[in-house]
């Protein structure tokens, strides 16, 4: 059978990205499987992958974002790239934050971890990192999930303004400006300034960066690499980013780790695909579509849906020990996951986004590089 006919930039559909948005929100989504029912932890950590690095989701979604930014906003404002991101991020998030500090203040029980405060409320509606007492060390919001969208936010504000650069200097610039950043942890060492401030040095904000690189390289045309090299990239990236293999064994800093095992592995994997789309080489799968089109609902949502299957198991009588009810209840549980955010991402997400934008917006043309569902639903 002869190979396929490899595509040029302006024909790529960007399949890939959407299966790896869902593939990234189910991760995330499954790693907190892990405390819901502490009889069952053992069951998950020895049987079920849980000593796997399912966080790593955040890294293949930070990655995609920087690269979909770049793709889609080309030729864009900085007000106009300001405005969509907005309406992409904000409503969803600031229901859900809303909600939640309903039921924390009606069920106080059930969610011992969330302390709700004035300014608690008011530094998570605006993305402001802060120490939070509920999570002990943490800078995280009163929507846990939610400390990504304000690393997300911080990054959009550096590339809204960098909009102003000419659009040759726009990747070295971000690349500049979000070392210089991390550079600036480094030296610090963690102890010399306050925890939020150091939020900002984080490790993955080079996650943004790479995304944008590669983004550049498929602009450029510049992406040939032959198909057993883009699957290798695929599969050991996944391999690196979930086991850390054998970074966890070389004894190396921790800068080094991260970015030998989160930061270049989840850039691995996005190149791969890229690569693997240019070459026509990923077929058309409906339903991993749906799910990358709701993957900032499960992954927004997903604690919520763990609770209730928590909630429902113990109500059912279920809660009991053994392998076999710890394997239904986190099969009952993703399935409630994937089902829950696809009621809220019909019913909230979706229409309540495309309202906002036929209020706010002019009709606009989708960059011919993206898909039209990605360009209007680009990752959290």
């Amino acid at each position: 059978m002869s190979p396929p006919v490899p595509a040029s930039p302006g024909q790529l559909r960007l399949r890939g990205i959407q299966y790896l948005r869902a593939i990234a929100a189910l991760l995330v989504a499954y790693f907190h499987a892990l405390e819901q029912i502490p009889a069952y932890t053992p069951y998950f950590e020895r049987y079920l992958g849980g000593r796997l690095n399912l966080a790593c989701g955040v890294d293949i979604f930070f990655v995609i974002s920087g690269f979909i930014m770049l793709i889609t906003n080309r030729n864009g404002t900085p007000g106009k790239f300001a405005a969509r991101r907005i309406i992409r991020i904000v409503p969803l998030y600031w229901f859900l934050t809303l909600l939640l500090v309903l039921l924390a203040l009606w069920l106080p029980a059930q969610f011992r971890t969330t302390a709700v405060s004035a300014g608690a409320i008011a530094k998570s509606l605006l993305f402001i990192p802060y120490m939070n007492p509920g999570h002990p060390g943490e800078a995280w919001p009163l929507l846990v999930p939610g400390w990504t969208l304000n690393l997300e936010m911080f990054f959009y504000a550096v590339f809204a303004l960098v909009l102003f650069v000419p659009a040759r200097f726009r990747v070295a610039v971000v690349g500049l400006v979000l070392g210089g950043l991390v550079l600036v942890g480094v030296v610090a060492g963690g102890h010399a300034m306050a925890p939020e401030l150091r939020f900002y040095t984080d490790t993955r904000l080079l996650e943004f960066w790479l995304g944008m690189l590669i983004a550049q390289l498929l602009i450029n045309d510049s992406l040939h690499l032959p198909r057993v090299v883009c699957i290798a990239l695929v599969a050991c990236g996944f391999v690196m980013l979930l086991t850390g293999f054998p970074v966890d064994w070389l004894g190396v800093s921790h800068l080094t780790h991260d970015i030998a095992s989160n930061v270049l592995p989840a850039a691995a994997i996005i190149l791969g695909t890229v690569c693997l789309e240019k070459r026509g080489s990923i077929g058309n799968h409906p339903w991993m579509g749906w799910l990358g089109d709701a993957s900032y609902s499960i992954y927004l949502t997903h604690l919520f849906s763990w609770g209730v299957a928590r909630f429902a198991w113990h109500a059912l009588g279920l809660e009991r020990e053994g392998f076999g009810y710890a394997v239904g209840f986190f099969a009952f549980g993703m399935v409630l996951v994937v089902a829950g955010a696809g009621l809220v991402y019909t019913a909230v997400e979706a229409p309540l986004t495309r309202l906002l934008q036929k209020l706010t917006e002019r009709r606009r043309r989708v960059p011919p590089t993206a898909l039209p569902n990605i360009a209007q639903q680009t990752p959290h």
